[in-house]
């Protein structure tokens, strides 16, 4: 990576942990989170963490985070006891889908759909199989189900939703199909793709290239 690049994306993982800082802690009062410098950075940032992120100019206005199951991660580290005891799936072609969120004060007044949260969630839908994944663990509010399946997701729930920090919250495990990309353009009223990718940012692709059933 020349020089440019590495001040650009420097700049840009600032960008990412404070917009995560200011959703997560400053919003969602997510105390155990929150940094002097107002950044929100955790063990899991690192090599073979991705940033996905959705921008308007130098603003970050949605974004996600996915990490390698093949290694620690939110799941098997965190949130352990949300699986009460069951197996999740792991392995090289599934990571884990954490830290989503649209910035809620980009969301236009009177709007049915956010397309800050639509772009994000086309965003992974497309990345995923240029990463050579099948798809993604996640914690999720249960209505969050529904709304994955609208957008061609097939989820399989992991265990029972279980209380946390108040909130309802239940393991899953997403998996992309190839109308997923199209579903969710129709949910948000989307055309084309949702994102540029920098090649020097992507990790190496998987060496075998999973079949997704049609």
């Amino acid at each position: 990576m020349d020089s440019e690049n590495h001040h650009r994306s420097a700049r840009l993982l600032d960008a990412m942990y404070r917009f995560r800082h200011r959703v997560f802690v400053d919003i969602q009062k997510w105390e155990a989170c929150r940094r002097p410098d107002g950044r929100d950075i955790d063990r899991f940032d690192g090599p073979g963490s991705i940033h996905v992120a959705v921008l308007e100019g130098d603003a970050v206005v949605s974004y996600s985070r996915l990490l390698p199951t093949t290694r620690p991660h939110v799941q098997s580290h965190v949130y352990p006891e949300l699986l009460q005891g069951r197996p999740a799936p792991t392995g090289p072609h599934i990571h884990e889908w954490t830290r989503w969120a649209a910035a809620p004060w980009r969301r236009p007044d009177g709007a049915a759909v956010d397309p800050n949260a639509g772009r994000q969630l086309l965003a992974v839908t497309e990345l995923t199989p240029i990463l050579g994944l099948t798809g993604y663990l996640a914690q999720v509010h249960p209505a969050m189900i529904t709304t994955l399946v609208t957008m061609g997701w097939e989820v399989e729930p992991l265990a029972l939703p279980t209380r946390y920090d108040g909130q309802p919250l239940v393991p899953i495990h997403a998996i992309w199909t190839p109308r997923t990309a199209e579903a969710t353009r129709r949910a948000f009223g989307l055309a084309g793709t949702a994102y540029d990718v920098r090649p020097h940012t992507l990790p190496r692709r998987r060496d075998r290239t999973p079949r997704y059933a049609s």
